[in-house]
């Protein structure tokens, strides 16, 4: 029943709607989120790294400087991510452009709204296209899939401007909620486009389902697009309009 009536709660906030009495739930699990948050706790307290110091110079600013609430745990700074290595030489903060940063902050503030205990986590921002030509380099998976979770490096992603975001839910303990996946995982089980249909065969449980819901109603209704490849990541705007806005991380 508290599954059904958390359903209930996100398909009505796809509407627009809103209810204040869902229960939340949490994945239980240790998560790869509590390893990287771990790792990312052990390195220097201050970010003095040449890719902080890039993200700088693209007058990016650190998200936490303003919303002080959202959690970063970025992935590819520790070994929790699909390269199994630190790829983002010890960077802890999360570097966005100042308009893309608000709303997230405005993101938040509708999450917290309904879930006081919930945050939102970031797990990728802002990437220089250099790292971005080295993710598919050694991402070793054949082109026609990679393609589904990588930009190719001569089709600029909208993280190399800052304008994408990779983004989940934590409650209590900075314990991820239930998606069904795990971030960067490189399967059709973490395609929005197919979720419905692995809610109804039973591959994606109500609850993994309706906390994607969750994540995608409060994304959206702060302005972000969603894509049908990852539940995770999150477009500021389009292409042609992030190149003629931001400037180009390389």
């Amino acid at each position: 029943m508290k599954d059904f009536i958390k359903l209930v709660f996100v398909l009505n906030c796809l509407l627009q709607c809103s209810c204040h009495n869902s229960t939340p739930f949490l994945n239980n699990n240790i998560s790869s989120v509590e390893v990287a948050i771990k790792e990312k706790t052990s390195l220097p307290q201050n970010d003095s790294s040449k890719l902080e110091k890039l993200l700088v110079s693209k007058n990016l600013i650190d998200l936490n400087s303003i919303d002080s609430t959202i959690q970063v745990s970025l992935h590819y700074s520790t070994s929790q991510n699909f390269l199994k290595k630190p790829i983002y030489d010890g960077l802890k903060k999360c570097y966005l452009p100042l308009e893309v940063a608000e709303k997230l902050k405005i993101a938040q503030k509708f999450l917290k709204q309904d879930f006081p205990i919930y945050s939102l986590i970031i797990f990728d921002a802002a990437r220089p296209l250099s790292i971005q030509k080295k993710m598919w380099e050694e991402l070793d998976i054949p082109d026609k899939l990679k393609i589904n979770y990588l930009a190719h490096p001569n089709d600029i992603s909208l993280h190399n401007y800052g304008a994408a975001v990779d983004v989940g839910i934590i409650g209590e303990n900075q314990v991820l909620l239930e998606m069904g996946t795990c971030f960067d995982f490189f399967g059709e089980l973490s395609q929005p486009k197919k979720e419905k249909m692995f809610y109804e065969n039973g591959k994606l449980t109500k609850e993994a389902y309706a906390n994607r819901l969750l994540l995608r109603s409060i994304m959206t209704k702060a302005g972000f697009l969603s894509i049908t490849t990852e539940w995770w990541h999150f477009n500021y705007t389009t292409k042609k309009i992030a190149s003629s806005k931001f400037q180009l991380i390389d």
